[in-house]
């Protein structure tokens, strides 16, 4: 196997596994089933809390109308509530109940459990190289992703 075929069957098991690891570990820590997309909604308002909808749903990359679907099923659970803002009454903010609060740490021990059992392996210098290696994989991804909204934009 090639050293491109290598990266790539590794990137696909990363992500899939990083992905099942999160729904599986979530789902035992909360007791009922969240879906990733779900856990990304759950992290992206725990770090803006009180969010605007508009916010979550840019930083995530879905549409207003697909977190607000999103939102109605984590209200369900108990994990999110929104809020009109006080100041302005059209808009609404959603924020973590203290079950969300929870989620959102559980979720946030595992990424940095995950990075910790990396980064105590390597040097620095070998720390430096991946990170530059991940960052030019993130601009490829972000690229794709303004190609794919351009041809939506234009078609």
């Amino acid at each position: 196997m090639t050293g491109a075929e290598q990266l790539n069957s590794f990137l696909v098991d990363m992500f899939g596994r990083i992905n099942k690891i999160e729904e599986r570990s979530m789902a035992e820590g909360l007791g009922s089933a969240v879906s990733i997309t779900e856990i990304h909604i759950i992290e992206q308002i725990g770090a803006r809390e009180p969010a605007r909808m508009g916010e979550v749903a840019k930083s995530i990359g879905v549409t207003l109308a697909t977190l607000t679907v999103a939102c109605d099923k984590l209200v369900a659970k108990g994990l999110v509530r929104r809020v009109r803002s006080e100041t302005d009454r059209r808009v609404v903010n959603i924020t973590l109940t203290a079950r969300g609060r929870a989620a959102y740490e559980y979720h946030k021990a595992f990424h940095e459990r995950m990075i910790a059992s990396v980064l105590d392996s390597l040097s620095p210098e070998q720390t430096a190289v991946l990170a530059e290696s991940l960052r030019k994989l993130q601009d490829f991804f972000q690229q794709e992703e303004a190609a794919m909204e351009e041809g939506q934009a234009h078609g």
